[in-house]
């Protein structure tokens, strides 16, 4: 199966990423490190051409309550869209 693991190369993301190839998933740790950043909408297409499922564990860089709000706002629409054009 692809799995797109949205925030991949972080805390939590990097150990879902490991434990999923493990179990012979073929998974793309998506972040904006590798090209994908889901405020901007960049590589998002990409990234998502192909998957059968994404998994979010992305965290906002911020801890003030209107940049969380703000960040997970735009990210959760944005990648909606593009799952629902890639069509996961």
């Amino acid at each position: 199966m692809r799995i797109v693991v949205i925030g991949g190369t972080g805390l939590i993301g990097s150990k879902l990423v490991s434990i999923l190839r493990q179990r012979g998933h073929e998974v793309l740790a998506a972040s904006p490190d590798s090209g994908v950043n889901t405020i901007t909408g960049e590589g998002l297409a990409e990234a998502l051409a192909g998957a059968q499922v994404v998994v979010d564990v992305a965290n906002s860089p911020s801890f003030e309550d209107a940049a969380v709000l703000k960040f997970f706002e735009t990210s959760g629409r944005n990648l909606l869209a593009a799952e629902t054009a890639a069509g996961v």
